[in-house]
């Protein structure tokens, strides 16, 4: 990163001298060689535009009247294609013409001939000055535009952590919904396999005995195996962009999380009225609605409420497609709902303040939509805001 200080700031003047009057050409090369750091020195306007074009000089100093290409026709040509080098004119004639053309060009001064040397010093130190804190600003611009550069590429690099990090806390999360589901019909297992035993010292185990024994293992096997390709699935890596419907996500991640869910007591709604499509990174969009039921879980665990629900409705307004999660768990304290998205923020004793965080950054970064958290009558209700003509499209 370049720092901003005094001496990153070049501050090497050079002028170009235009004049057809060679004395008066000899005699202020000597004077503006001890004012500035170099000068170029031509004798007509095509000379001058020569070694403008060639050096790129930072003030020209010329003449009017001279043979070949007058100085106001040379600086028209320059001023084609350079606005801001500052021209400071030299005439013997005080004529309202030269004047007005001078004025059109841009002109920083109109210095009439015979010329004093305090009178061009003045005025050069004028335009140096200029010139300088041009110059700074420039400098410090770039200054400003690499630390943001930089901030950017931190908050970038520190997402990517945040998210990477939530992810493992997600997957934890869910190895223990896997272990929950996979609990049961393990159990099952087992008993079907003490059965056999039994029947065959008992009875002998006949042949429909058999299909039946194959038929409700194999489906209890089927299970444990859809269960874990749902988890590979949900967590496969996508980093592609695509095109998918909101309520197929928010299926997949209902369908994922429904025996917990339904084991904890908390019935969950899924309510379509008009529903709509977005453009993006699917898995992140899974992160989102993930991370809104997971809070709402968290809401209920400190509670015994038999009607525990949480619902997701999926609508259109105008241009706008919404998705809200809502819950009866209390709501949110007013103290703390301005804070909700805020990194590090939390109220759980266990929890990091990553996830609520996170939600907002993929809503507004990667779907170029809004969030909102008010409190309803009965919990809190997140509501997710997305333009369908740009983030989005209508199903």
């Amino acid at each position: 990163m370049q720092a901003y200080n005094a001496f990153n700031i070049n501050e090497h003047i050079s002028v170009l001298f235009v004049e057809d009057d060679l004395s008066i050409q000899k005699e202020f090369v000597d004077i503006l060689s001890f004012i500035v750091d170099e000068v170029y020195v031509a004798s007509n306007g095509k000379e001058g535009l020569e070694l403008f074009d060639k050096y790129l000089p930072n003030i020209i100093i010329t003449d009017i009247q001279m043979p070949i290409m007058s100085g106001i026709e040379m600086c028209k040509k320059i001023r084609e294609k350079d606005h801001d080098t500052p021209i400071i004119i030299t005439s013997a004639f005080n004529d309202t013409h030269y004047l007005l053309d001078a004025i059109g060009l841009g002109i920083e001064y109109y210095l009439l001939k015979p010329i004093m040397i305090d009178q061009l010093q003045d005025r050069l130190t004028h335009v140096k000055k200029r010139l300088m804190q041009k110059r700074e600003l420039e400098v410090y611009q770039l200054y400003l535009e690499d630390r943001l550069e930089e901030e950017v590429a931190l908050r970038e690099a520190k997402e990517a952590l945040l998210i990477e990090q939530n992810k493992s806390s997600e997957i934890g999360q869910m190895v223990s919904i896997i272990a929950h589901q996979w609990k049961q019909p393990l159990h099952y297992l087992n008993l079907l396999i003490e059965d056999i035993k039994m029947e065959d010292e008992y009875q002998g185990l006949s042949k429909e005995y058999i299909n039946d024994f194959v038929k409700k293992g194999t489906d209890r096997i089927t299970f444990l195996s859809d269960t874990m390709n749902n988890f590979l699935r949900f967590y496969k890596s996508n980093p592609d962009a695509n095109t998918f419907l909101i309520s197929n996500v928010i299926k997949e991640v209902f369908l994922f999380l429904d025996m917990l869910f339904t084991s904890l007591g908390i019935k969950i709604d899924i309510e379509i009225d008009k529903d709509f499509s977005l453009h993006g990174i699917e898995n992140e969009f899974q992160q989102v609605i993930l991370n809104l039921m997971n809070n709402a879980k968290d809401a209920f665990s400190a509670q015994k409420k038999i009607d525990a629900y949480i619902k997701i409705s999926i609508s259109k307004e105008n241009n706008q497609g919404i998705v809200k999660i809502e819950d009866n768990a209390g709501g949110i304290k007013p103290s703390n709902i301005a804070r909700v998205f805020e990194l590090d923020f939390t109220t759980k004793p266990s929890g990091n303040g990553i996830g609520l965080y996170l939600v907002k950054q993929i809503i507004e970064q990667r779907f170029n939509g809004s969030i909102k958290v008010t409190n309803n009558e009965e919990g809190a209700c997140f509501t997710l805001y997305f333009n369908i003509n740009k983030g989005g499209q209508d199903a």
